[in-house]
């Protein structure tokens, strides 16, 4: 008998969706299911949850949006290990296995960019494709990842001396986040509520360990080497990482590069979300 179980719950998400439960061993994932057609998998940002994707429409789509461990409905393990990159990996690995098989498309948002990348090896029988949105590549420098290492365990202390409320206060703040002011209310209001809603115990563990600190770098050679095709999306506002998908993504023979104007920073899909939607069908969708 397999120790896999996978559930169902009502909702009533503003984009209809069907909330999932999947038991992987001693915990449990939460997940929402969008929509009919081929597969794609989305995985959140650092302190977001699979309702971020909440505005995003991909007709002819089948769009499985996970939370990653620790955030949203996804269970908080009490062990180190399970908020490491291989770990995470491989637990998320065995879930999309069960729920579409070994044929699906990928797309990640800022963390959940790498999270995507590293999956990739375990979806290469078919042609696949790779949708990135503000994603990192990673610290190519030994003395520079030791220095966010630093950086991100100072931060993931005082995440553990205060509650999600100081958190999300203090995240909105972050120079990066700047274009996301021009939002609604009540959209605002949606992002301080997904963010404060999270354990400051798994905020601390997931910067400790998946954290760009000990991220390892995938750019260079190994991007070179990495065959499958895909779509980068940046902000023009957000520089950091325009530039990453201009100097690096850009320059790869089978990416596309899209940077959207018109105020977009460093999250496309909630700032400028109709265009964000047509550059990932046009991907999609491409002949060849």
């Amino acid at each position: 008998m397999s120790q896999y179980f996978c559930s169902i719950v009502d909702n009533a998400l503003c984009n209809p969706a069907q909330r999932m439960y999947f038991d992987l061993g001693e915990y449990r994932y939460g997940l929402t299911v969008v929509g009919d057609g081929e597969p794609i998998v989305c995985f959140h940002g650092f302190s977001e949850s699979s309702y971020t994707w909440d505005a995003i429409n991909l007709p002819g789509y089948r769009v499985i949006r996970i939370d990653l461990i620790g955030h949203g409905d996804s269970d908080i393990p009490d062990e180190d290990k399970a908020y490491t990159i291989p770990q995470m990996i491989e637990d998320l690995h065995t879930v999309i296995y069960h729920m579409v098989g070994d044929r699906y498309y990928l797309m990640g948002y800022s963390m959940g960019g790498p999270a995507s990348r590293f999956l990739m090896p375990w979806n290469m029988k078919v042609k696949s494709k790779l949708i990135l949105e503000s994603g990192s590549v990673g610290i190519a420098s030994d003395d520079e990842r030791a220095e966010r290492r630093k950086a991100d365990e100072d931060l993931a202390v005082r995440i553990e001396d205060h509650d999600g409320a100081w958190f999300a206060t203090r995240w909105a703040e972050a120079p990066i986040f700047e274009s996301q002011k021009q939002l609604s209310e009540s959209v605002e209001e949606l992002i301080y509520l997904r963010r404060s809603n999270n354990s400051t115990y798994a905020l601390a563990c997931t910067l400790r360990g998946s954290g760009q600190g000990v991220m390892p770098y995938v750019g260079g050679d190994k991007l070179e080497k990495f065959s499958v095709e895909g779509l980068y999306v940046s902000g023009a506002l957000d520089t950091k990482y325009t530039t990453i998908g201009r100097d690096i993504f850009g320059k790869l023979p089978n990416f596309k590069h899209v940077i959207v104007e018109g105020g977009a920073g460093h999250n496309v899909h909630i700032e400028k979300p109709q265009v964000f939607e047509q550059a990932v069908l046009d991907f999609l969708q491409k002949k060849g």
